[in-house]
């Protein structure tokens, strides 16, 4: 899944501008609300797939060979990633080669989108609650 996520995160990233342009489109209506909280989501998932891709999680070779190939200006010639190296999902971040391999933008995208997307669909439940109350 991380794989398939790493390899297609331009997916969503279109999805999100296609949703968006959608939202624009209909600006006034409920609609409009529903295809903003599914671009905000669309774009947590294309950030984090992006930022997972700089990483070395998907390679599955010996940590050496993984430093290999995402800095091979560095590694060349068998050289070693540093001891204290770690990787995390959340926040997503990668020191097994030295520096943090995942950009800096990339977790507080992540964490801004989510949230812009949990307090769009807060606001549209409440907007359509509020509506079929006084429709009946």
């Amino acid at each position: 899944m991380l794989l398939l996520l790493m390899l297609a995160w331009p997916v969503p990233a279109v999805a999100a501008l296609v949703l968006m342009a959608l939202a624009l489109r209909d600006r006034g209506r409920r609609r409009a609300g529903w295809s903003l909280s599914a671009a905000a989501l669309c774009a947590a998932i294309a950030a984090y797939g992006y930022g997972l891709g700089s990483t070395t999680f998907g390679a599955w070779t010996d940590p050496d060979d993984r430093c290999g190939l995402v800095r091979p200006d560095l590694y060349a010639y068998g050289h070693r990633g540093p001891e204290g190296g770690a990787q995390s999902m959340w926040p997503l971040h990668d020191t097994t080669c030295g520096p943090d391999l995942v950009p800096g933008f990339v977790n507080p995208l992540v964490a801004g989108s989510v949230a812009l997307c949990a307090a769009s669909l807060l606001i549209m439940v409440v907007v359509t609650i509020r509506a079929r109350r006084r429709a009946a």
